[in-house]
């Protein structure tokens, strides 16, 4: 009997009834765990990531799981042409490993943005969002050999961050020429628009699914195994695209890559602050979960004593001559920016590097840039190439608080990251082979900066 595993990392939810369809197809789902020995993954003849929110999406959706070492025994076993499905986070994980889209090197080439509804050139909602939608079968690959090119089939989403894009000029134009663009968003006819609600979350050219050159890995966002119809003809086409590469002995055929050239992403451009600007720095009283998780899974890819510390950073644009320390407070209070129930935060006005007056506490700063007792500390600063939070944010400050001096909000993560070492030189090259791992940022959705 056909083995598929269902890999569990922690924080998915849709293993079992992944499990049930990928049985009813007449193979056999097995569950694996993100921290079994990945040898094991050998025996399969295939495998699954399946939908949830694997390590609560800190960060981005996909990001933790995509750098967990089992991820490097996929990669192997997706090279010797055994299929790998992603479905909503799953795919999401894929995007980040660069199986998808299977450029060489596994290089990072897209990515699977915060959701975007457009209709009239008007943005109506950002975020989570689900729906049943219609998706088009535009390519054949080992999910649609049961599936006819143009059949449309019909299936729920639920998912914050699937919004396919590409920082590369004629990736998209690429994928289509290859036949990697195999499901598109469309009407109950077929008929394709760019906008909402036929395009539910804004992806490039419609896309709700894409596989590799080889067709043997797919990442897809819509949860066609909660439609019966649909998790048939995807689950049987899996079962018999590995029963026709066994019988013609392709089961050993390594995949084929796509030539991209990667994203320039070193040195990082320095960050330029606007002149008449606010800046505050949040950060947690509380547990920080989120830079924990992230400090582990660089830990173990490598860099065992490397710490951070994460900083949520909004900067305000004003305009006139505000009273700052009143501005301050207001703003503090309304809790547009924080939660002072949980959080702290400081002030950086354009005449000081940072504010002597607190904010309900403050905010250690380090000696960016130096080495101090051992330790290289240096700072980056990663913001969403489209600041849908920061655009809410204005909107309530200006509308609900009435504070008009406030004419721009930008918001971001400002991670500061600690680097045991007496060189600045070794620092500075660790702290580039760090980044190449696109754990803080991917360059086809986010931009980072040097923050000094």
């Amino acid at each position: 009997m056909i083995k598929i595993a269902i890999i569990q990392f922690p924080g998915l939810n849709t293993e079992y009834e992944t499990r049930r369809e990928i049985n009813r197809s007449g193979m056999s789902g097995e569950f694996f765990r993100w921290n079994d020995d990945p040898k094991k993954l050998e025996k399969y003849d295939g495998f699954v990531i399946g939908g949830g929110f694997s390590y609560e999406d800190r960060g981005r959706a996909g990001v933790i799981a995509s750098l967990d070492p089992i991820m490097k025994a996929i990669k192997t076993e997706s090279e010797k042409g055994k299929p790998v499905l992603g479905i909503c986070n799953g795919a999401q994980i894929l995007v980040e490993t660069g199986l998808i889209p299977g450029a060489d090197g596994n290089r990072l080439s897209m990515a699977l943005a915060r959701n975007k509804r457009i209709k009239d050139g008007q943005i109506l909602g950002t975020g989570y969002y689900n729906v049943w939608t219609h998706l088009k079968c535009a390519a054949k690959c080992m999910f649609t050999k049961n599936i006819a090119e143009g059949e449309i089939l019909y299936a729920p989403i639920a998912h914050g961050e699937g919004r396919f894009t590409t920082e590369i000029a004629d990736l998209i134009q690429r994928l289509l020429q290859s036949g990697q663009m195999v499901f598109r968003y469309c009407d109950r006819n077929g008929v394709m628009t760019e906008e909402f609600p036929i395009n539910p979350n804004g992806a490039m050219y419609n896309l709700a699914a894409v596989c590799n050159p080889a067709g043997n890995v797919m990442a897809i966002m819509p949860h066609l195994e909660r439609a019966k119809i649909a998790s048939e003809k995807l689950f049987s086409s899996m079962r018999d695209s590995i029963m026709e590469r066994r019988s013609a002995g392709l089961d050993k055929k390594r995949a084929r890559h796509l030539a991209v050239k990667p994203i320039q992403t070193w040195p990082l451009s320095q960050f330029q602050r606007q002149e008449k600007s606010l800046e505050f720095f949040i950060s947690l009283i509380i547990t920080d979960n989120e830079a924990e998780t992230f400090e582990m899974a660089i830990n173990r890819s490598g860099w065992p004593k490397i710490t951070l510390r994460r900083f949520t950073h909004i900067e305000l644009e004003y305009k006139g001559k505000p009273n700052f320390e009143k501005l301050a407070k207001q703003l503090t209070q309304s809790g547009v920016l924080l939660n002072t129930n949980k959080e702290v935060a400081k002030i950086q006005t354009p005449k000081q590097k940072i504010a002597s007056g607190k904010v309900n506490g403050e905010a250690r700063e380090g000696d960016l840039g130096q080495i101090q007792e051992g330790v290289f500390v240096k700072r980056l600063l990663v913001r969403e190439k489209q600041d849908f939070v920061g655009l809410s944010k204005l909107s309530t400050i200006q509308n609900r608080l009435e504070i008009k001096e406030i004419t721009g909000v930008k918001t971001g993560t400002l991670w500061e990251i600690r680097i045991p070492t007496k060189s600045k030189n070794v620092a500075e090259d660790e702290l580039k082979k760090i980044l190449a791992t696109h754990i803080f940022f991917n360059p086809h959705s986010q931009n980072a900066y040097d923050y000094l």
